[in-house]
């Protein structure tokens, strides 16, 4: 995370230095329009033959057969660049060597790392990054942007005290801080008068 954010450039050069160095690299964001302008953006670089859109304005089957395309290929252990929004976060067995996550909650940010080095089998672990896309546009998903704001603050408070957190970015002390502060933001709209 840097102050004023990644542009799409940006995320697409660490998408270049992240195949170079683990070979395959998959970029999760929070939003359609956003993966769809970074795969524009990766795929005007060239940057790798198998690079893949993954939406939920794609119908069930289609995503499916690219993503049973996406293993394939990763088990074959060919280059491979995956931009995806969040469905990629549950449910999907897969394993990418780097993965690339749009600042969300640390929930989102969880799951996503949890297709880096799935099957733990990669002797460096893999690496996960989360970056603050400058172009991402979280006005209308209210869940996500209160999300992205108190993991947010947990991480800033991990880097000045890591400690606290028991070293541990994602871990159980990080995670109850982040619900600790998320809920207390939504508290109001969790009272169900009967």
């Amino acid at each position: 995370r840097k102050p004023g954010g990644w542009t799409n450039a940006e995320i697409a050069e660490l998408v270049k230095k992240a195949l170079e160095e683990k070979g395959s690299v998959l970029i999760v964001v929070n939003t359609r329009a956003s993966a769809q302008a970074l795969y524009q953006e990766i795929k005007n670089r060239n940057l790798c033959t198998a690079l893949y859109h993954l939406s939920t304005n794609m119908c069930p089957v289609h995503r499916k057969d690219k993503l049973d395309e996406i293993k394939a290929k990763l088990e074959a252990k060919e280059p491979v660049i995956c931009v995806s929004t969040q469905l990629i976060e549950a449910g999907v067995d897969i394993d990418f060597d780097a993965v690339i996550r749009s600042l969300a909650g640390l929930d989102s940010i969880a799951q996503s790392a949890g297709r880096c080095n799935r099957h733990g089998i990669r002797e460096d672990g893999g690496s996960v990054w989360v970056v603050n896309p400058q172009e991402e546009n979280l006005d209308k998903l209210v869940d996500i942007k209160i999300g992205r704001e108190h993991a947010q603050r947990v991480l800033d408070d991990f880097r000045d005290a890591p400690d606290d957190f028991g070293n541990d970015r994602i871990g159980l002390n990080a995670i109850a801080t982040y619900y600790t502060f998320y809920y207390q933001t939504r508290e109001n709209l969790m009272d169900y008068p009967v």
